[in-house]
């Protein structure tokens, strides 16, 4: 019952492309799995070999995971700077915008108006 809940979902929230690569790469995990338990072996062996593989994969995926980390943490320092840069950039155009209008409404009171004169 819970499966195929699980199963329903799944197949609601993923109709995009990537849903054949996943089902593909969870039946060549199953089948890995099924053909370790049914090899003439010890299942202590089996055990250990499955633990093993599952070991890697968990320390594969830590990487990964460090790796989009440290990519996030990097792009996200460059967007802080490219933010801290426009903000500069309008504070001196504000500031530069404003002592224009300053200096022509200074001029307009003192009489010099630059629309009058020309």
């Amino acid at each position: 019952m819970k499966l195929n809940k699980m199963l329903s979902k799944c197949t609601r929230q993923h109709t995009d492309s990537s849903m054949p690569i996943v089902a593909l790469l969870a039946g060549l995990a199953v089948g890995a799995v099924v053909g370790l338990l049914f090899a003439p072996e010890k299942g202590a062996d089996v055990r250990g070999k499955i633990s093993d593989k599952a070991g890697d994969l968990a320390s594969s995926v830590k990487d990964k995971i460090q790796s989009v980390k440290e990519q996030f943490s990097a792009e996200s320092e460059k967007v802080v700077e490219v933010k801290d840069q426009v903000v500069d950039d309008v504070r001196k155009k504000t500031k530069a915008a404003a002592d224009q209008l300053s200096g022509e409404a200074d001029a307009t009171a003192s009489g010099n108006d630059p629309v009058k004169n020309s």
